[in-house]
């Protein structure tokens, strides 16, 4: 439960979204690891779901920081302009905080990345999330194929424009263990937040509406 109001209550729902989607990151991590080490065949189904809301919840992460910064340093930024993937945003913030915004360049590329996976997800073929095992030779019965399978760690690919057909189809691509993928990117989401929070030095009145000013 918050209590005052004005700014400070203001500041402290948005930093409570942060710090709320950001635990949803770490649970959808620990769900990921803890279905790694299943054996049957719903373990790829729900190392995909929960790697899809990882995407998902990054990308609303990136959202709440942006909204923090936005009202932080009064930029007035509008509806989908408050992003951080957004020049114009970044450019506002620069003009009143340029230290900060030579900290946030250094994660730029994972902020268009981020984006980059979200929007395939929405808008065009999704993911592959899966195994990519070499078949030892000495294993000819396809039901020790399939438990050998079973056994492999999922893999997702380094670009997320690389289509399923095209693995199927044998077509090579650069890919990377979910969970290493998930590990990669939650560190980025905990050095964006020490980030923003360290860079906040703006100062507010908290005004209590209950208390009549004189």
């Amino acid at each position: 439960m918050l209590y005052g109001g004005g700014r400070l209550r203001k500041f402290a729902t948005i930093v409570e979204d942060i710090v709320e989607k950001f635990s949803f990151l770490a649970l959808a991590q620990d769900q990921i690891t803890e279905s790694e080490s299943r054996r049957d065949r719903e373990k790829k189904f729900f190392i995909h779901y929960h790697t899809y809301a990882y995407v998902f919840m990054t990308k609303s992460f990136l959202d709440a920081c942006a909204v923090f910064l936005n009202e932080s340093y009064a930029l007035e930024q509008r509806g989908s302009g408050i992003a951080l993937d957004k020049q114009s945003f970044i450019n506002c913030l620069d003009k009143v905080n340029p230290d900060l915004t030579k900290q946030l360049h250094s994660q730029r590329e994972w902020f268009k990345l981020v984006v980059r996976y979200r929007n395939n997800l929405i808008h065009k073929h999704g993911l592959y999330v899966g195994p990519i095992p070499t078949v030892p030779d000495s294993l000819k019965d396809p039901i020790a194929v399939d438990q050998y399978i079973l056994t492999q760690p999922a893999y997702i690919p380094n670009d997320p424009d690389l289509l399923i057909d095209n693995i199927y189809n044998g077509v090579e691509g650069d890919f990377i263990k979910v969970t290493c993928f998930v590990d990669e990117w939650i560190n980025e989401a905990f050095h964006l937040f020490h980030i923003i929070l360290s860079g906040f030095t703006t100062s507010f009145e908290v005004h209590d509406p209950n208390i009549n000013s004189k």
